[in-house]
């Protein structure tokens, strides 16, 4: 399977630890996937690419999570790409917030490789 053929997912995440793992199981299961450690550098990489999915950290220094995800809904290059929020903040609210904001789904940190690959796989799916 070539790059071309293979759905892009862009991952921003402040912790290069998490993007790294993120894309090492994603990687496994067939996709292609580029990184970011800051909302900045995720603004770079859309300029450049169309990802089929954005995975999203919220609390991120500078500009969070919440504050990209209304920026990226308000464009319209960037209005339909999916955003899964991937957070340690687990709670009912956050989830509520996250539906709010236009989120298609929600990962938990800590996490597994299943439960990214399967999440990705369930939101892409639904496009």
């Amino acid at each position: 399977m070539t790059t071309e053929t293979r759905p892009l997912v862009l991952t921003i995440d402040d912790e290069p630890e998490i993007t790294g793992l993120i894309e090492m199981a994603l990687e496994v299961s067939g996709y292609a996937v580029v990184t970011a450690n800051s909302v900045f550098e995720g603004m770079k990489v859309l300029a450049d690419t169309e990802p089929n999915l954005i995975l999203l950290d919220i609390m991120m220094p500078g500009v969070d999570g919440w504050q990209f995800c209304e920026t990226l809904r308000t464009n319209t290059t960037t209005a339909n790409i999916p955003v899964v929020f991937v957070t340690a903040l687990d709670t009912s609210a956050f989830r509520a917030e996250a539906e709010r904001a236009g989120a298609a789904g929600f990962i938990s940190k800590p996490f597994s490789s299943r439960s990214i690959e399967a999440e990705v796989a369930r939101v892409l799916a639904g496009r």
